[in-house]
C-alpha cells in the first residue's frame, strides 16, 4: 500500500517541517541564552519551579513566538496530512480492510472490545480524529510523526526500536510481545534480531492494527498483531520471555500505567523482562527544557504528559511485583548535540525483571 503524498501536498508538509526545524534550530536556542544569562546563581529549586518560570519566560517573544509556531505548525501539518489524503480516501479504506497478504503476518480485531475513555476523547497530539475512530489513523500518523520529529528518528523511524535493542540482555528470546504497537514500525529491529522469536503485538486501535499488519507484511516481518487493552491483557500466566512498549506510557493515566505493569508481570514467565522506552523524565533534564517540554501537557495533545514524566516508574514497577529494576540511556544518531528540541534524541530505557521461582 503506498501512503506517500502527491508531490504538492508533501511539498506543503516539507515547508511545515521547516517551520519547525527554524523553531528547534533559531527560537529554541536564542531561548536558551537569554535563560543562561538569567539563571546564573539561582538555586536548581527556582529553575524547576514551573510558575517561575512561567513568570520569567512566559512573557518573552522569543518565547512566545517559538511556542506560537510550534502550535500552528503542529495544527497546519495534521490539517496538510489530511487534505493529501482525503482524495484518496476510499481508495486506502479498501486497501486497509483487506488486510495483511500472508508473509507470516495475523490480524485478529475485537470488535466488541470497549475503549478507554481516555482514549477514546484524546486526539493525541492533536492528530485530527484521534486514533479509535479515523480509519486512516494509522498512515496519518506514521506520515505525521516523520514530519513532527523532523526526521530525528532515523531514516526508517527505527532508532527507538535500536535503543531497546542495545540495551536488552543477551539471550535467545522466544515469546515476544510488543504493547501499543501503533503502526508497529520502531520495533523492527527487534523483529530483525530475533528471527526465531513468537512476534506478539497489541493496539486498542483498530485503524492502527490494519496498517501495522499490511506495513509488516509487505516489509516482510512476520508478526502476529491482536486489537487488545494493555492493562488486561488475554495471554496465559507466564507465556512471554519479554514484554516491551515505545513512547506508551506517556500517553496512559496513572491508573493504566499501573495496571499494564500488572498485566504485564503476570503473563512474564520467571526471569522474563519487561522494557519501556521513553524520552527522559524531566528531572533527568536541565531546568529549561523540563520546562519547555511540560509546555506539551497543554498545548500538545499529551494530558498524561506532564503526570508521566513526574512518576516514580521504578517504585511503580516494583509495586507490580518486579524483583529488579533499572535503566539505560541511549543517545539517538539524528542531529549534532543531546538536547530536547533540537539535535539528537535521548532514550531512557527502563528494564524491570520478574523473579524466577
Amino acid at each position: 500500500m503506498d501512503i506517500r503524498l502527491a508531490r504538492p501536498d508533501q511539498a506543503r508538509l516539507d515547508a511545515i517541517e521547516a517551520i519547525k526545524s527554524l523553531v528547534a534550530g533559531r527560537f529554541t536556542p536564542a531561548l536558551r541564552r537569554r535563560y543562561e544569562d538569567w539563571s546564573a546563581g539561582r538555586p536548581e529549586a527556582t529553575l524547576r519551579d514551573r510558575r517561575v518560570m512561567q513568570d520569567r519566560f512566559g512573557p518573552d517573544p522569543v518565547y512566545q513566538a517559538g511556542r506560537g509556531l510550534a502550535r500552528i505548525t503542529q495544527e497546519a501539518m495534521w490539517a496538510a496530512i489530511r487534505r493529501g489524503y482525503e482524495p484518496r480516501r476510499a481508495e486506502l479504506e479498501r486497501a486497509l480492510a483487506d488486510g495483511p497478504d500472508g508473509a507470516g503476518v495475523t490480524l485478529a480485531l475485537d470488535p466488541g472490545l470497549i475503549m478507554p475513555a481516555y482514549f477514546r476523547d484524546t486526539e493525541f497530539h492533536l492528530q485530527t480524529g484521534g486514533f479509535a475512530e479515523e480509519p486512516l489513523a494509522g498512515v496519518m500518523y506514521e506520515t505525521g510523526v516523520a514530519a513532527y520529529s523532523m526526521h530525528r528518528y532515523g531514516r526508517a523511524m527505527d532508532e527507538m526500536g535500536k535503543a531497546l535493542l542495545a540495551a536488552l540482555p543477551q539471550r535467545d528470546w522466544t515469546r515476544v510481545l510488543y504493547v501499543g504497537c501503533g503502526p508497529a514500525y520502531k520495533a523492527y529491529p527487534l523483529r530483525d534480531a530475533m528471527p526465531g522469536a513468537e512476534f506478539h503485538a497489541i493496539d486498542l486501535s483498530a485503524p492502527m492494527l490494519r496498517h501495522a499488519a499490511i506495513r509488516a507484511a509487505a516489509q516482510g516481518r512476520r508478526i502476529h498483531f491482536h486489537q487488545m487493552n494493555a492493562a488486561d491483557l488475554s495471554f496465559p500466566d507466564g507465556h512471554f520471555d519479554l514484554v516491551f512498549n515505545i513512547l506508551l506510557l506517556h500517553e496512559l493515566p496513572g491508573t493504566a500505567i499501573g495496571n499494564l505493569a500488572h498485566s504485564a508481570q503476570r503473563v512474564l514467565a520467571p526471569g522474563g523482562v519487561f522494557a519501556s522506552v521513553e524520552l527522559p523524565h524531566y528531572a533527568a533534564v536541565d531546568p529549561l527544557s523540563a520546562w519547555l517540554l511540560d509546555w506539551d501537557a497543554t498545548h500538545n495533545g499529551e494530558p498524561f504528559w506532564r503526570a508521566f514524566h513526574e512518576l516514580d516508574l521504578d517504585a511503580l514497577l516494583r509495586a507490580a511485583g518486579f524483583a529488579e529494576v533499572g535503566l539505560a540511556e541511549h543517545i539517538g544518531a539524528g542531529g549534532r548535540e543531546a538536547a530536547a528540541y533540537a539535535g539528537r534524541f535521548r532514550y531512557h530505557v527502563t528494564l524491570a525483571t520478574k523473579a524466577r521461582a
